[in-house]
């Protein structure tokens, strides 16, 4: 045997371990690795989330939220956070877990409410919008775009949205202003357009900057469930003994 302090635990102390087990410390054994394991799956979702989406902001890649259990309540959870005010990330990733179509956001269905886009139709960038470097229409250009289209939203009494004079001084210019060419209506009967919110960059240039299009159905990307039962598979049991570890063997005599 080599020389220095090594630790050694008798067989009569493990068997009454385990015997004392589940009524004494199972619950913190358990509770521990059940949380682990929750932590463990976050983490594995955020590197899915990595690689399947393409540039995936900070809001997205923090989504995920673990409640721990506790040997009261033995039941750990990993699920997306509420959102706190802006758009509950569930909202937009659900059809990356499950498929089908996405739901609005919020500037569609203001763009909805004003009459400008229709209810079975969704908002694309367009090939001449300026898109921030997780590849989305920043927030500041969409307001823009709403408060020149009628379509911004009125809060605490302050109405975003230009008034009718700073339109049509826009509109006498014909440059510099976005509006929505639509075939079919009137006055655009005989363009041969798609439908969508266009800039008027000068007296030539018509830049199209967000597109309708039908709902846009998704094929599943992100395997949220099938990731989570994974990792559980593999996790659990050496959590499980990390607890054990923890919890059991850590408070038996030792031996030198």
């Amino acid at each position: 045997m080599a020389a220095g302090v090594h630790y050694r635990v008798e067989v009569d102390d493990v068997r009454r371990a385990l015997r004392d087990l589940s009524e004494r410390d199972a619950p913190f054994v358990t509770a521990y690795a059940l949380t682990q394991t929750a932590k463990d799956i976050k983490a594995a979702e955020v590197e899915t989330m990595q690689g399947v989406f393409d540039r995936p902001t900070r809001f997205t890649l923090n989504a995920l939220y673990v409640k721990p259990a506790t040997k009261r309540d033995l039941v750990a959870e990993v699920y997306f956070k509420d959102g706190f005010g802006s758009v509950p990330a569930w909202r937009y990733l659900r059809p990356q877990v499950e498929g089908g179509a996405r739901v609005h956001k919020a500037f569609e269905r203001r763009l909805i409410r004003a009459g400008l886009m229709q209810s079975d139709e969704f908002a694309v960038p367009g090939s001449g919008v300026k898109l921030d470097s997780y590849g989305n229409i920043s927030g500041s250009t969409i307001e823009r775009i709403l408060s020149q289209l009628g379509a911004a939203e009125q809060k605490a009494g302050y109405q975003a949205n230009q008034t009718k004079k700073s339109r049509a001084r826009a509109k006498k210019k014909a440059v510099g202003r976005y509006f929505v060419l639509r075939p079919g209506i009137a006055g655009n009967a005989d363009r041969k357009v798609a439908a969508g919110i266009y800039y008027r960059a000068d007296l030539q240039a018509m830049v199209p900057v967000i597109m309708f299009v039908r709902a846009p159905r998704y094929q599943k990307r992100f395997p949220f469930y099938e990731r989570a039962a994974a990792v559980f598979d593999q996790k659990l049991v050496a959590n499980a003994r990390i607890g054990f570890e923890k919890f059991v063997l850590s408070k038996l005599p030792k031996a030198a």
